[in-house]
């Protein structure tokens, strides 16, 4: 298996086609966004029907992830149970639908949804990181 840093653009077009491919298997219109590990935009997509605030939940909920390394369902579950630490300023949107992606041990982006419910842009990102992972 290659071992990667980040994820390049050739990675996340392999990840968002997968993506959109998960999102139409389940009739929602639906936003993807990838992120390297430091948080940047890698690519983002946006379906056609997609609602406009999609975009921008997506990448909160992919910048979550990635800097916390882990997925957004599990901070979003802290936040509920303390919600002192549900004041975040830095973009982070703590709602289950993004997930860290890693090769090895070692955080190489992010992929954040937004379209359907929780649990169904969680399993879009997942199916997206799955592709990947295939292919690397």
């Amino acid at each position: 298996m290659k071992t990667h840093s980040h994820l390049d653009y050739a990675d996340a077009q392999r990840i968002v086609n997968a993506s959109i491919e998960a999102a139409a298997s389940l009739g929602l219109a639906a936003s993807i966004a990838v992120l390297d590990p430091a948080g940047h935009l890698v690519l983002l997509a946006r379906r056609d029907g997609a609602s406009f605030q999609t975009p921008d939940v997506a990448r909160g909920k992919a910048l979550t992830s990635a800097m916390m390394k882990k997925p957004s369902g599990i901070i979003e579950t802290a936040t509920l149970a303390r919600l002192t630490l549900a004041s975040f300023d830095d973009g982070r949107l703590p709602i289950q639908g993004g997930l860290p992606v890693f090769s090895g041990d070692q955080l190489v982006g992010a992929v954040g949804v937004s379209g359907g419910t929780p649990d169904q842009d969680e399993a879009i990102a997942k199916a997206g990181i799955d592709a990947w992972a295939a292919a690397a």
